[in-house]
């Protein structure tokens, strides 16, 4: 079965889609989000030209409101609001960087673990976000995928600090400093109107840190059949150090038993293999 689109008989751009999707579940977050903001558009314009409230109904269901406004049926909001977006630029940039960082962090990782830190990212910054709003009840409702997606960059960032990021193709920085930017204004941004967002980048950033030393504890112990096969059909990437150390070996301890457990040695060849 093929995801989204199931159907043997599809026009090549399905197919493509089709293809694209089960490369990565980065892939198939980024094909979320985007068919998510159709949906949210579809029904905003509805809402426009019928005169019916639908974008407050899609607000008041679906966005994560301050806590003092929740009622026990809201707990999906921590979650729910990611899928949201505050408009075009808002998604586009969402997506780029969870397209990007997510690649990143697979570089270390198994894609299952990338996907589930996004979504564990999400709902961190969610929760982040309603604990904060407690002493802010003004703040707007949060929408927005960034708390997935910062979680993805500081997981990749606390794995390998001087992986190089060429901005604009041009400019090459070590991602450390890209994460230390974001992070310093989304600081500075908690006394500006997007207080309640920053706070949730934050809470997400926060979680991907913590996980980047222990991804173990983002598999189940009991493996399905899926994410083993992920694991056993994973691209080799044979890169063998001089001390015989071998990457693709350092990257399966890493995502068994977590970074921790590294020895030194294998600790700097890693890092030797960021920085390239």
């Amino acid at each position: 079965m093929g995801f989204p689109f199931s159907s043997k008989k599809q026009a090549p751009w399905l197919q493509e889609i089709n293809r694209w999707t089960h490369e990565s579940w980065v892939h198939r977050w980024v094909l979320i989000l985007i068919l998510c903001f159709i949906l949210q558009t579809i029904l905003e314009a509805t809402g426009w030209l019928s005169g019916v409230g639908v974008e407050s109904a899609l607000l008041r269901y679906a966005a994560l409101p301050a806590i003092q406004t929740w009622n026990i049926g809201q707990v999906w909001t921590l979650f729910s609001y990611g899928f949201l977006h505050y408009g075009a630029v808002h998604l586009l940039l969402n997506g780029l960087m969870l397209y990007f960082a997510g690649h990143m962090l697979k570089t270390f990782w198994q894609d299952v673990q990338v996907a589930r830190l996004f979504a564990l990212g999400i709902v961190a910054g969610g929760v982040a976000y309603a604990v904060a709003s407690y002493f802010y009840p003004q703040w707007p409702p949060l929408m927005g995928a960034s708390g997935g997606v910062l979680a993805l960059l500081l997981a990749a960032t606390r794995m390998s600090p001087q992986m190089p990021v060429y901005v604009f193709g041009v400019l090459r920085l070590p991602l450390w400093a890209i994460s230390l930017l974001l992070m310093l204004i989304s600081i500075s941004g908690l006394q500006g109107p997007n207080a309640g967002g920053n706070m949730a980048h934050l809470g997400g950033a926060a979680i991907g840190w913590i996980m980047a030393k222990n991804p173990a504890w983002l598999m189940r112990m009991n493996w399905t059949k899926r994410a083993k096969n992920a694991r056993h059909h994973r691209a080799p990437l044979h890169v063998v150090g001089k001390d015989g150390l071998d990457l693709d070996g350092i990257l399966d301890k890493i995502s068994r038993v977590g970074y921790e457990a590294l020895t030194a040695a294998e600790k700097e060849f890693l890092a030797r293999y960021g920085k390239n």
